[in-house]
Parts: structure tokens; sequence; C-alpha cells
């Protein structure tokens, strides 16, 4: 698993002008979503998860404000054996995320700094570990990844110019975690946790094609050794691509997208080699619009390859509803996944039969 998740990278960073506002021109967004997988033998395993994920912009100036995101979430798991059934539950309220931006002059230089704030659980019970580590396996993509990882801070520079018909995005940051206990030892002796130094740097291309827009853009990360008790690893850098295209094509809008993320072979605590692994993603959706109404059928494809394991693979079909409510815009949307899930036992890589639900129900204030 590919656990510190940096999928929703946004692909080049901001290049337009940034409008007067003010604290009164604050934006919100609700987002309660439902996503399940169930996966047959021999793991014979459902994962779920219910969240409600809430984000909050808070513009001051024209060229300061602040975000605050968090998250409620319930993840449950559950595996048929021979015998019995056994389940594992977690929920609460997820981790806190503060971020404050400020615009330098017409130059488009942005400085961020972060904040994660611990309202989550980083410390989880025996009977809490499979769900929440379960939700962290990056070729499933739960929304909600992570319960809980402790204090944080994040700063970050960036930069947007325009070179000629393009728009150019540049960004560096850095990430720093403080130490926390991610397993409850009771009676034992406690298991600490120091999360190594994360360093990003982003690059990303966009320019308008017609009535819509191409943009292009890759993300590397790298990553200090991670120490758990004593024991030094290293799950090796990342490497995100990203691409997306939309346009008017008819009486509707085309959108095509795709990202492909690429871990690097790491260690483990005894020096052997952690292996790399690979997931590709690729999504088409085609927009009908009827008034202020758009309906946007989809298909999403997603291949996951691992050293020594068989490729793993999934398909969705979905559906998204755009439509305003008041001073809202509400999109309500569903999907059915079906795939195959790698398997490993016994000196003998196999695959099992992957089937998911998905439903959504994404808020937008302004």
């Amino acid at each position: 698993m590919m656990l510190r998740r940096f999928l929703p990278v946004v692909f080049a960073l901001a290049t337009t002008t940034l409008a007067a506002q003010s604290p009164f021109d604050i934006g919100a967004r609700v987002a309660p979503q439902f996503h399940s997988y169930t996966i047959d033998a021999p793991s014979n395993l459902k994962i779920s998860e219910f969240s409600v994920p809430f984000f909050v912009v808070v513009p001051i100036t024209s060229s300061f404000g602040f975000d605050v995101g968090t998250s409620w979430a319930q993840s449950r798991v559950e595996q048929t054996g021979t015998a019995q059934k056994t389940t594992s539950t977690i929920s609460g309220l997820t981790d806190t995320q503060v971020r404050a931006n400020y615009v330098l002059g017409n130059d488009f230089i942005v400085i961020t700094a972060g904040l994660n704030l611990p309202t989550g659980k980083s410390t989880v019970p025996v009977s809490e570990q499979v769900a929440a580590g379960l939700i962290g396996n990056d070729f499933l993509a739960f929304p909600i990844s992570s319960m809980g990882t402790g204090l944080g801070g994040t700063g970050g520079i960036a930069l947007a110019r325009p070179v000629g018909d393009w728009n150019l995005g540049l960004g560096l940051s850095m990430r720093r975690s403080a130490q926390y206990d991610p397993f409850d030892a009771t009676g034992a002796t406690a298991l600490h946790y120091q999360p190594g130094n994360e360093y990003r740097a982003r690059v990303g291309l966009d320019r308008g094609v017609g009535t819509g827009r191409f943009t292009v853009g890759v993300t590397y990360s790298t990553f200090g050794d991670d120490n758990l008790a004593g024991s030094i690893y290293n799950t090796g850098n990342r490497y995100l691509s990203q691409v997306s295209y939309n346009d008017t094509y008819g009486a509707g809008q085309l959108s095509i997208s795709g990202w492909d993320l690429y871990r690097t072979s790491g260690n483990l605590a005894d020096k052997t080699p952690l292996g790399s692994e690979n997931i590709a993603n690729g999504a088409l959706a085609y927009g009908f619009i009827n008034g202020s109404v758009i309906i946007e059928p989809n298909i999403e494809g997603r291949a996951w390859m691992q050293d020594n394991a068989s490729t793993s693979a999934m398909g969705t079909l979905g559906l998204r509803v755009q439509l305003p409510v008041g001073g809202m815009t509400v999109v309500p949307s569903a999907g059915y996944s079906i795939g195959k899930l790698a398997q490993s036992g016994g000196g003998v890589n196999s695959t099992a039969t992957l089937t998911g639900l998905h439903a959504s129900l994404t808020i937008r204030l302004r």
C-alpha cells in the first residue's frame, strides 16, 4: 500500500488573477459518500466506508485567505471464514487540516502554510486495526484513507506564469510530522512511530482548448526514513503524473482524465528491498447539458502492478447529475465496480473477484 496518499494533488498551480474577495465570500462543501468493496475467496472480505468530508474556504482579502477541512468517517471490515464471521469497525472524526495562502503581487507567487491537527484517531486499539488499515489501500482509493496521523506541518511556495499560449506552474513543499503511537499497546510497551519528512516538487502546464482546457502535471515526492520503535525503513519515492482534457462536443461536454502513481523500491528494517509498484487510472465522461442541469455518465479503469504479484484491475461505470438548488450546487452520483484483486499465499500468486458500490452527494456553496 502507498499509505501517504496524494491523489487529489492539483494538476497545475493557480494561473489566473484573483478577484476582490472578503470574509463574506465564504465557500463551503460537504460531500457525504459511501463506498463498499466485496472481495471473494480466498480473502472473503467486505470493506465499506461511510464518510462526510467538510471543507470551508475563507478569503480574507484578495491576496490572503485560509481553508479548513475535516471529516467524520466510519469504516467496517467483515471477513467470512470457514468457522465464523469476524468484524472490525472504526468511526469518529478524522484529523483537521488548516491551510493559509498568501499571494504576492502580480507574479502569482503563492506561499502556503498548513497544520494537521490531531483531532482524529492516531492510536488504534487491536479491535479496530483491520478497519483502520485496509482503507489505506491506494488501488481501492477510499476517500478517507487514514483516521489520524498526529500533529504535522506543511510549508510550500508556488509560482505560476504565462509562457506563450500556456500557463506554467511550479511548486515546492515540505511536510514534517510529530511522533505518535499508532497502536494501542495496553499492557505492553508503546510502539512510537516517527514518520520521515516528505519533500515534494510539482510542475504543471495548462492552456485553453476551444471552450475547455488541457492540463498536464508531474509531482515528485521523496521521503525520509520512517522509525517504528527503532525499526528504520523506507517506503520509496513517488512519481505522480496527471493529465486532463475537456471541451464541448455536440450538445455536451467531453472530459478525459488520467493519472499514474509509481512508487520506487524502498527497503524494510532488515534492508530487504521493498518492491516497486504502479497504479494507472483513466476516466472518460460526457455531460449532457439541459439548461442548468448536467447529466454525466462516466467510465473509469484502473490497474495495479506490483513486483512478484498478479496484476489487479478494476472498471467502474457511474452517473453524475449536477443541478442548482437555491444558492447551492448539488451533485449526486452513483457507480458500480467490477474487477480482480491480487492475492498471494503459499508461494502462489492469484486474483480474487472484486465488486464495488459507490454513492455520494456533493453540496457546494458558492
